[in-house]
């Protein structure tokens, strides 16, 4: 999103986790606590494939990602993919995950982590934003 609000940048940035919103086959919502890393265009979330929350955004992309700040919120709502090829998860392990890392591991380390939890990326596009703006 190119018009995003500076304060909503800002927030995003100030923060590493939300409550990622994604629908069961049934339609009923299903609600899972992540750490994020914001790109200012994406939001990169590490998982493990055969976790519910990847599997819904398999069949319905359509998500919502709540992140809470004491009395202060932002929802947003958007698209998420699943990057699941080898290669690319590292790369965004490497590039973006890292950087909210609580373990420090060597390259070798972490592919071979990546390898044995079978991880991939779900990569969240916003679309929209409630509120607009947080100033």
């Amino acid at each position: 999103m190119s018009n995003l609000d500076a304060s909503i940048l800002d927030y995003l940035r100030g923060h590493r986790t939300g409550v990622l919103a994604t629908s069961k086959k049934s339609g009923a919502p299903q609600l899972t606590l992540i750490a994020y890393q914001f790109d200012g265009t994406t939001l990169a979330i590490s998982t493990r494939a055969p976790t519910q929350k990847a599997k819904n955004i398999s069949v319905r992309p359509e998500v919502s990602l709540a992140v809470i700040d004491g009395s202060k919120q932002l929802i947003i709502y958007g698209a998420a993919r699943i990057v699941r090829n080898p290669a690319e998860v590292l790369h965004l392990h490497r590039e973006r995950i890292r950087q909210i890392a609580l373990r420090k591991e060597t390259d070798a380390e972490l592919e071979a982590r990546l390898k044995r939890e079978d991880r991939v990326v779900i990569l969240l596009t916003p679309r929209s934003f409630y509120p607009a703006t947080l100033s």
